[in-house]
């Protein structure tokens, strides 16, 4: 039995930064979204001064038809 595949798309403010050809083959869902938590995490430490006041980070998962099923999304804002 084949695995479903996931997208993870990257996107900063309007641009696609990082976009996922490949995708990975996971068991489900559940494995997806943890692995989007995990990925977020790490991109957001590598961000390095990249992400301005009133920008949008955001990552998104998406299966092979294209639907989005999970997406985290960080706003940054000033005062």
């Amino acid at each position: 039995m084949m695995m479903p595949r996931f997208y993870f798309n990257v996107r900063n403010g309007n641009r696609l930064d990082d976009r996922d050809d490949l995708g990975q083959e996971l068991p489900d869902r559940r494995t997806a979204w943890e692995i989007a938590t995990r990925y977020a995490a790490d991109s957001l430490r590598d961000l390095d001064g990249d992400l301005l006041p009133d920008d949008d980070w955001q990552l998104e998962v998406r299966t092979e038809d294209g639907a989005r099923i999970f997406q985290i999304l960080i706003h940054a804002s000033q005062d």
